[in-house]
């Protein structure tokens, strides 16, 4: 079973922006990406507070100074028109093939709640937004669409592969809508932080959620977790043994990948990737199963 450890650079997980200090000097950006490459991250994410804009050029960056490591953009559909954000996309994934993923995270200004009619149309705006995208990524001709809130008129994106852009969708949502939409669209679904319980529970609900679309087990799943912060490094705050117990239980439950908040030293770093990330990766790639685990009992390395 293949599991994926994707680095949050500035260590807290419920802000909007990233410590500045992992971006502000491109020099020390490429050493401690580079870093991360050798330890062993499958990827980098990039949500900057200063928008689209800012994103690209620290993805691009990223991109051209890694081999193999992957790129998760965040980006709010409705900031800039389908094209436009499509061609841009596209255009970064061919400086690294596959390896660029987007993240659709959830709305700044709603809150998920069933009832509530902004977000309905939020939603409704972001599934025709991300159907156009792949559409984009993947037409051979230009097209036509009008729609409740987009309208293209030859809508093409010519800088792609000959067999389009390969940019996977990360979604998250709680509502029913939220589920539906990422069930049509989601390569991989972001959890959030949760007891076992309620991380079952909704992975049961995307399941069903995608059966309609025949996508119940092509989807991904991710979980936010906390290595450490602020002054508190890795190796000072968490006992290794313990973050590997609490880990291999939510990939027991179905999660095969993990966005890890609170790692910006480079020993920190290095230490989590061979203590932890390459003991777990080992555990599940064993041709039979594990025994059971009991349950571990304290969880404050997962936000």
């Amino acid at each position: 079973m293949q599991i994926d450890f994707t680095h949050c650079p500035g260590g807290v997980a419920d802000k909007d922006e990233l410590h500045p200090s992992f971006f502000s000097d491109t020099a020390l950006a490429v050493q401690r990406l580079r870093q991360l490459e050798k330890a062993g991250f499958s990827g980098v994410l990039i949500d900057d507070a200063g928008g689209l804009l800012a994103n690209m050029d620290l993805a691009s960056l990223a991109l051209r100074s890694t081999q193999s490591i992957g790129v998760l953009v965040s980006h709010w559909p409705g900031i800039v028109a389908p094209v436009v954000a499509a061609r841009q996309f596209a255009a970064l994934d061919q400086l690294g093939p596959s390896r660029l993923a987007l993240r659709v995270p959830p709305s700044r200004d709603l809150r998920e709640t069933n009832d509530d009619s902004g977000l309905v149309a939020t939603l409704g705006r972001t599934d025709e937004y991300l159907t156009l995208l792949k559409r984009l990524w993947s037409n051979a001709q230009p097209f036509e669409h009008e729609g409740l809130f987009y309208r293209i008129h030859g809508g093409f994106v010519p800088m792609k592969a000959a067999e389009g852009a390969a940019i996977s969708l990360q979604l998250g949502g709680l509502s029913g809508t939220a589920l539906k939409i990422a069930g049509r669209h989601a390569d991989r679904f972001e959890l959030p932080a949760g007891s076992f319980d309620e991380t079952r529970r909704l992975i049961e609900r995307l399941r069903a959620a995608a059966e309609p679309f025949g996508r119940t087990r092509r989807i991904r799943f991710s979980l936010p977790v906390l290595a450490g912060e602020g002054d508190q490094a890795w190796q000072l705050g968490i006992v290794p043994e313990q973050a590997v117990a609490v880990l291999a239980s939510f990939v027991e439950l179905g999660v095969s990948d993990f966005i890890v908040h609170g790692l910006d030293d480079a020993d920190a770093i290095a230490s989590f990737g061979h203590q932890v990330m390459a003991v777990v990766r080992k555990m599940f790639r064993r041709p039979t199963p594990a025994s059971p685990r009991k349950r571990p009992v304290a969880l404050r390395q997962v936000v």
